[in-house]
């Protein structure tokens, strides 16, 4: 009785897993794609802003390195 409980139980498992692996080889639907469109959008217009400043903070401190390196001689 344990067995078939068991075996029970182990198909029951196999199958949900089955059926729910299916559904992700669906395409994507509109909405879905638009919102990955619009936070990938959203994502870039936060990032440049970001790397600019990056970079400018980055000459200065090269430019600050020279400065000093020049002074010492």
């Amino acid at each position: 009785m344990r067995l078939i409980k068991s075996a029970l139980t182990i198909l029951i498992a196999a199958l949900m897993w089955s059926c729910s692996n299916g559904g992700s080889e669906e395409e994507k639907g509109e909405i879905q794609t638009m919102t990955e469109e619009i936070g990938q959008e959203g994502v870039r217009m936060i990032k440049t802003p970001i790397d600019k400043a990056q970079a400018a903070a980055d000459q200065e401190e090269q430019r600050v390195r020279e400065m000093d390196r020049l002074n010492k001689e």
